[in-house]
């Protein structure tokens, strides 16, 4: 029940969001279908552009027209924008970006794999694209868009290979698995799994053997599976694990997994300001905490990043608390100890997520009704403002970031 509740609020929150064109040629322009769960779930919906529609923020927005070095896609009133950091440090609005026109009634999950391919949710239905590296432009892939096996979608993930599409079937207690063609990006079905609970937010480890279901702030158990060469999914000896984690996020060895409670609101844990640390045992998969588990923070993270290189760890306080809601942390490789950096907290840096581009050059920000960057010192962790924000880009708070290439 109480997971049912988190869904249904979830789901008013994204059709406020959504809801409304502010009278942009080409936009749809009827009502929103009714969403089940946090997924766009609409039936019905608006009314679709015979062509593609164009979504930009609010006047009087930054451009960048240099060579592109990272794209992040955003959703705002159920159509994809698009904004750009080019390669001598101007971000902006992505000049001439299209929104693809089967996007329309699209919600804010998207994830990308191997920065070739945007998939995102549609209706329940995923739709793909084929992202230029050189534009940032989107085709929809031959194909586009995939059904889906379950009704319930809370949350989209890959493996670091970009092999394979997790989906988070929320209160369908169950995650689907599909293989993504190395070629042409195209969706094939590979099962449905089981979950012991409902299915919130899913990882891999860093080297995709290992697949980690979490409940999100309302659970207290992490499913664990082994990953076959296929997708298959196979629960470990001991799954689920009774440890009480909202999210969890890899680093690129495979050894340890990071993640935090959340706020503690719904799973009675209260306020915790913590990071937790877990060695993965090589051979199973099982979590143990590392030594020192869990590390104190200034502030209650809500969510947290870990850095492309795997030493440098952000974290992540939607509200203004103190200096700043965002802080920094250097990850022993050896140990998993974290150990705070010197800059840390950030001041003037306050949002709810943050994204990467894969080369770890750029760190985006979604906070409120704009979308920021800053430049990311790999050794340091430091991080420096880029530019003005790019503002008028709807609530939404997901962003799906990738390099240019």
């Amino acid at each position: 029940m109480a997971a049912k509740i988190l869904l249904g609020a979830a789901s008013l929150i994204l059709a406020v969001a959504m809801s409304g064109c502010s009278g942009t040629k080409g936009c749809p322009t009827g009502t929103p279908g009714s969403a089940g769960g946090t997924s766009a779930g609409a039936s019905g919906g608006a009314t679709q552009s015979t062509g593609a529609c164009s979504v930009a923020g609010g006047g009087g927005n930054p451009t960048a027209t240099g060579k592109p070095a990272a794209f992040a896609y955003y959703v705002n009133q159920m159509m994809i924008g698009a904004t750009v950091v080019d390669t001598s440090g101007n971000f902006g609005q992505l000049l001439g970006f299209a929104n693809p026109p089967s996007s329309l009634q699209a919600s804010d999950m998207m994830v990308i794999a191997q920065a070739k391919w945007l998939y995102e949710l549609v209706g329940s239905t995923l739709a793909g694209y084929s992202i230029n590296g050189g534009t940032g432009a989107l085709t929809a892939i031959a194909g586009s868009p995939f059904p889906l096996s379950v009704t319930e979608v809370y949350s989209l993930a890959t493996d670091s290979a970009g092999k394979f599409l997790f989906v988070c079937a929320a209160n369908n207690d169950q995650v689907q698995v599909l293989s993504i063609n190395q070629t042409s990006g195209a969706l094939a079905p590979v099962g449905t799994f089981k979950t012991a609970g409902f299915a919130a937010q899913a990882t891999t480890d860093g080297l995709g053997k290992y697949l980690y279901v979490t409940e999100g702030n309302l659970g207290s158990t992490v499913d664990v599976y082994a990953i076959s060469s296929t997708g298959l999914l196979t629960a470990i000896a001991g799954s689920p694990f009774p440890i009480s984690i909202a999210t969890l996020r890899s680093e690129p060895t495979g050894k340890f997994l990071l993640g935090v409670t959340g706020d503690g609101a719904n799973n009675g844990s209260g306020p915790d300001n913590h990071v937790y640390v877990f060695s993965i045992d090589q051979l199973s998969g099982a979590l143990s905490q590392v030594s020192g588990s869990p590390f104190a923070t200034t502030l209650i993270p809500g969510d947290l990043a870990m850095h492309p290189n795997g030493t440098l760890v952000y974290t992540f306080n939607g509200t203004v608390s103190g200096l700043t809601g965002m802080e920094g942390f250097q990850l022993d490789t050896s140990s998993g100890q974290l150990t705070p950096l010197a800059a840390s907290p950030f001041k003037g840096m306050v949002a709810p997520h943050g994204f990467f581009d894969q080369s770890g050059g750029f760190l985006f920000l979604h906070p409120s009704d704009k979308i920021e960057v800053a430049s990311v010192d790999s050794a340091t962790g430091a991080l420096t403002a880029i530019g003005s924000p790019v503002t008028g880009v709807g609530l939404s708070q997901e962003l799906a970031v990738t390099d240019a290439h």
